[in-house]
């Protein structure tokens, strides 16, 4: 089986679309965040809803759907959100309601974020190795007998390896194939839409389960177009600059 799986998406359509038109996969798996910063949330969760909306709740979602949780998010985040509220239809808002914290496939379980208390949306970066929050993932992989978190979240793709050592290896990478040994492993997709690992470009990975290999792709997408309609949005003009920049 060969999934698309992809993260923080954000409302960019032109990034969500290229990846669409560029790979070849069975299924679409969506790891939070299809929407928030940018100007096309009802676009992109519709296109999400026609490719199975199969995914896990992130926290813009959880945004939407508990108004009260706003507080903790920073003023263009919030804008974002707000602007998102009221642009998609309210079937697509009782579907965000519906979206589980968790889920497990085959091998593997996404969650936008740690596993340790999922709703928190604790942050994990690639230089967080020895996060207490890193440690629960691991510890609740191997519980529920899966090898494999695929997490967003940080916009910063990476791989955490844990080994039968208990030591935790860090690998980040953006573009490139890995396959996997029997280690458990926590690896953080990337963003779609919107990365900050100093890559302007769409990230994201392909996993074929048969042959236990993950391939990182960034893909060059046409930034001026989400930046400009993210100026008409009126939505802050500092969410479309930082898509050149990757940050």
């Amino acid at each position: 089986m060969k999934y698309l799986i992809l993260s923080d998406i954000h409302s960019n359509y032109q990034a969500f679309t290229k990846i669409l038109n560029t790979e070849k996969f069975d299924e679409v798996l969506f790891v939070g965040d299809i929407i928030g910063y940018g100007a096309d949330p009802y676009f992109c969760y519709k296109k999400f809803l026609e490719l199975g909306g199969t995914g896990v709740l992130g926290n813009h979602e959880q945004g939407v759907i508990l108004p009260e949780t706003l507080a903790k998010f920073s003023e263009n985040a919030r804008k974002g959100i707000l602007y998102t509220m009221k642009h998609i239809p309210k079937e697509y808002i009782d579907h965000m309601r519906i979206l589980p914290p968790v889920l497990e496939m085959e091998d593997f379980i996404l969650c936008h974020a740690m596993l340790g208390d999922p709703l928190s949306f604790q942050y994990v970066f690639p230089e967080n190795k020895d996060s207490a929050f890193l440690l629960e993932s691991f510890e609740v992989l191997k519980k529920l007998g899966k090898k494999i978190h695929f997490t967003g979240h940080t916009h910063r793709p990476c791989i955490f390896k844990k080994r039968e050592d208990e030591q935790i290896e860090v690998y980040p990478i953006h573009h490139g194939d890995i396959y996997l040994d029997d280690a458990y492993y926590v690896v953080n997709v990337g963003s779609v839409g919107q990365s900050r690992n100093g890559i302007p470009k769409a990230h994201y990975i392909v996993y074929d389960s048969v042959k236990r290999r993950i391939r990182f792709r960034a893909l060059d997408y046409d930034i001026k177009e989400a930046a400009d309609r993210i100026l008409k949005a009126d939505l802050p003009e500092f969410l479309g600059q930082r898509l050149y920049l990757g940050t």
